[in-house]
């Protein structure tokens, strides 16, 4: 797929949305699925934002039984079980140990009638998931023995026990947007990166499509929709306020933020841990907030610590303070490990919107439904939605109701969404031992077992188009410094992924800069076939690798 900034001025679309994370991008896949001409543009890169900068888990849930909230369960269960399906590469369960103490809301009798609670809510967990690997089991209470084999540091005062319950891990939350984004590309649709879109161009009371800044080529251009959606998630009042539509942002935003700790601090399940901080809205709380910590790669993914953000969306950027106040929390949590500040390899920060809270306490109440609106409402103009996700789980889910709404501003019959049980691009495999078995067996004189395996879990279905590129140039065959990420994957991110400068490749489209710095050897490995493939000179090849290095500091804007 490639980036025609000729097409995307040459036409008017049925839908042109605006913001390329996973809302925006699911939105423009649904789109194309049911007929309509749709254009997307993003002004950094594919899911390289708020959908980045997460915790990598797909919720189902289980979290909102205690505000009483079934709607939010049921909606949640849905999705999880959704991109469990269509992304099979990219998505998997994984058990979450939740330590009880005492008898009362920290004990195994109300976690244990959560469980059950849970259990009618959720019996439909696994339609359409035949595959018992894909399948999420049914959460069950442990002995205080089968606890602490599986988790040690969890032993203390009054522990008599766990529950175990089972979520969906994301593996690689941008190559995920990107997926969406090719699958809409192949079902007819135009989409751009590096594309930020500086206005809206008007008739009256009628948005008629928008006016896009080229960061790459320094240019300006339009692009002309019937109807446009502003997906663009925290940064989407801004864009409006830029514009002149309104005079300020109503939203609220929080700032969430996870970090990476170096170590593997937990293996085989995921840990859920209390705070000092509660939970504001929970109706039956079993007290403080819980940290989830999460086994990612060879790494640990911790979070999420929240606070009130009321600045600049686009200035956002962790302090130094923030991340040790969040390791001093982490370490009062669990002594044991003993973390500091030098244990942090990566800050992921991004911006959710919410409903109400304070800077002083840091008890953020979470916004308890995406925001979705008609702006003929809201600002009394015609043509123009806006479509804002509160979590990664529900954006496609979102993305479908946006659609809907697109067909009645056309004033077309909507036909159903088929997004929730059509597999993304990669993600058409039965089962993913199977395909590993196939992609080991697989035939590649510049690929050992071990790479093509790597190839099928990354790229699914799609990984021998992947390892095609070698067959052509064995030199793509080696590994980045001492990592895993295959130079193949560079090659592949640049001439058939839209990868337009170094940070796209290292953060987006591989996993070599996402769980921390990879080091001087991969990123100058990486630099190199980027730049042979882009044709880069060595003053432009040092700027892009100090672009890069620079993302692994704390305090610079994410």
């Amino acid at each position: 797929m490639n980036r025609n900034l000729t097409a995307l001025a040459a036409r008017e679309f049925d839908v042109v949305v605006v913001g390329g994370g996973v809302t925006g991008a699911a939105i423009t896949w649904d789109a194309t699925q049911r007929g309509l001409s749709a254009a997307l543009v993003e002004r950094d890169d594919f899911g390289a934002a708020t959908s980045a900068n997460s915790l990598k888990v797909i919720h189902g849930g289980i979290r909102y039984l205690q505000h009483l909230d079934v709607v939010r369960v049921r909606e949640s269960c849905r999705e999880r079980s959704a991109w469990l399906r269509i992304a099979p590469h990219l998505t998997r369960p994984i058990p979450v140990l939740v330590p009880t103490f005492g008898h009362g809301m920290r004990g195994p009798e109300a976690l244990g009638a959560a469980f059950t609670l849970l259990q009618l809510l959720t019996l439909d967990r696994n339609r359409g998931l035949p595959n018992p690997e894909r399948q999420i089991p049914r959460a069950r209470l442990i002995s205080k023995r089968e606890a602490l084999e599986r988790c040690p540091v969890i032993e203390g005062p009054g522990l008599n026990g766990a529950g175990l319950f089972w979520d969906g891990q994301l593996t690689n939350p941008p190559r995920l947007v990107w997926e969406l984004v090719r699958t809409a590309g192949r079902a007819g649709a135009e989409a751009a990166n590096h594309c930020e879109v500086r206005g809206f161009l008007r008739r009256g009371g009628r948005v008629e499509g928008v006016t896009v800044f080229d960061t790459l080529g320094n240019d300006t251009f339009d692009i002309r929709g019937r109807v446009v959606i502003n997906a663009a998630g925290p940064f989407a009042e801004q864009l409006y306020v830029r514009a002149g539509l309104r005079p300020s942002r109503d939203v609220p935003l929080s700032r969430d933020m996870a970090l990476v700790i170096r170590r593997p601090l937990v293996r085989g399940q995921a840990l859920a841990m209390q705070t000092a901080y509660r939970d504001p809205d929970a109706f039956l709380s079993r007290g403080a907030r819980h940290l989830f910590i999460m086994p990612w790669r060879d790494v640990t993914l911790i979070g999420v610590n929240s606070i009130v953000y009321p600045g600049d969306p686009y200035a956002l950027s962790p302090t130094e303070a923030e991340v040790e106040e969040f390791v001093r929390e982490i370490d009062q949590a669990v002594p044991s490990w003993g973390l500091t500040a030098s244990d942090v390899a990566m800050v992921y920060a991004g911006l959710l919107p919410i409903g109400s809270g304070t800077l002083r306490n840091a008890n953020v109440s979470f916004g308890k439904r995406p925001y979705l609106a008609d702006n003929v409402r809201t600002d009394n103009l015609e043509g123009l939605i806006t479509a804002i996700a509160n979590r990664y789980t529900i954006a496609r889910g979102l993305g479908e109701r946006a659609v809907d709404m697109a067909f009645q501003k056309l004033g077309r019959q909507a036909p159903a969404c088929r997004t929730e049980v059509t597999p993304l691009l990669g993600g058409e495999f039965p089962g993913m031992d199977a395909l590993v078995n196939e992609a080991r067996s697989g035939r590649n004189g510049g690929l050992t077992p071990d790479q093509r395996e790597r190839l099928a879990r990354v790229y699914g279905s799609s990984w021998s188009e992947v390892a095609r590129l070698v067959d052509q140039d064995s030199s793509l065959g080696g590994t980045l410094g001492s990592t895993s990420t295959l130079k193949v994957e560079v090659a592949q991110a640049v001439r058939h992924e839209m990868a337009a400068t170094l940070a796209d490749c290292v953060f987006s489209r591989t996993e070599l800069g996402t769980a921390g710095d990879p080091g001087d050897d991969a990123l100058a490995a990486c630099a190199a076939v980027a730049a042979r493939e882009l044709g880069w000179g060595p003053e432009r090849t040092e700027a892009e690798l100090s672009a890069v290095r620079s993302r692994f500091r704390v305090g610079t804007p994410v």
